[in-house]
């Protein structure tokens, strides 16, 4: 509908589509990954509901994407650590979540009485799935939402409503023979296209979950999330620049000091990383994916001290949960 669209673009999204609130298949397939255990620790996934019971009267759900990509390339030196490029700048959930309460003001005008719920990864929904659905994009064999315009360097967000709409079509997949991203895996964590074992995934190992990250698992150089698998996607080679200030990279959180991750305090944790999705494991999941990271490079005495005990107080407190 051009004025959900036309409300959705002034509100700062790049990305809009629409799609009937009815079960589709993808219950079935979360399912079946739930019940292979490849959702590892993370219990929330299987929390998942149905639309229909987040909103009573949910007819349409409308997905959302905004680019983040920056052009602020990682430095070519293979050994300088590295953050996945979604957490250089600002929490998204934070910008998003600004985006998302005007385009619900703009929509309550639009739309008197209907009802309207936004998610953006805070919420039991399957935005990739709504997303593809609602024809913004297509989830690809590296498990990303893919969009022509803007690779898989979208953020997504899904506004659900009681209003009926009228739905575009899905999105056909664009793949194709491809498999770039299965074979680039740095810890083979894809078990089939579209399947990942997260507990092989780095993202997972550095940022979902609180165990020490297993030390056959080579996460290096990364030491938050992992964008092997979108760096050699070929739908990514004309990444637009999102021109957003939010997202851009903030002084050392592209190629962080792996020793200063060690020694911070709580204080300058908060200070530094308290607005970025960085905060997402701690201060002391922090120092653990330095350690990890360290641990491959090479520690000097001091800092390999500094790391252990970090390490020992987080395995400490593990015991306690």
């Amino acid at each position: 509908m051009r004025a959900v669209k036309q409300a959705a673009a002034a509100a700062g999204f790049d990305l809009c589509g629409i799609a009937a609130a009815v079960p589709g298949e993808e219950d079935a397939r979360l399912q079946e990954w739930l019940a292979r255990g490849y959702h590892g620790d993370m219990k929330y996934m299987e929390r998942r509901k149905d639309v229909r019971e987040l909103l009573p009267g949910c007819k349409s759900v409308i997905a959302l994407g905004v680019n983040y990509y920056v052009h602020a390339g990682h430095d070519s030196d293979p050994a300088k650590p590295r953050v996945s490029r979604y957490a250089w700048g600002e929490d998204y959930h934070r910008v998003l979540g600004r985006m998302l309460h005007d385009l619900e003001a703009r929509l309550g005008e639009a739309f008197p009485g209907e009802s309207f719920l936004a998610c953006c990864d805070t919420k039991p929904v399957l935005e990739k799935a709504w997303a593809e659905r609602a024809g913004i994009g297509w989830v690809g064999k590296n498990g990303c939402l893919i969009s022509q315009q803007y690779g898989s360097w979208v953020f997504l967000a899904v506004l659900l409503t009681t209003a009926a709409l009228e739905a575009d079509a899905p999105h056909p997949d664009r793949c194709g023979t491809c498999e770039r991203c299965l074979h680039s895996c740095p810890t083979d964590a894809f078990v089939a296209p579209k399947v990942i074992d997260a507990r092989k995934c780095i993202p997972y190992l550095t940022i979902e979950q609180w165990k020490p990250i297993p030390k056959d698992l080579k996460t290096a150089p990364w030491a938050f999330g992992c964008d092997v698998c979108q760096d050699v996607c070929p739908w990514n080679r004309k990444a637009k620049d999102s021109g957003r200030k939010e997202f851009a990279p903030r002084p050392g959180q592209d190629h962080p000091d792996l020793a200063q991750w060690v020694r911070m305090k709580g204080p300058e944790y908060r200070e530094t990383y308290g607005d970025t999705a960085l905060s997402r494991p701690g201060r002391r999941g922090l120092a653990r994916n330095a350690l990890a990271v360290l641990r491959e490079q090479g520690l000097d005495d001091e800092t390999r001290k500094l790391a252990l005990k970090d390490a020992s107080a987080l395995v400490r407190k593990q015991a306690q949960l």
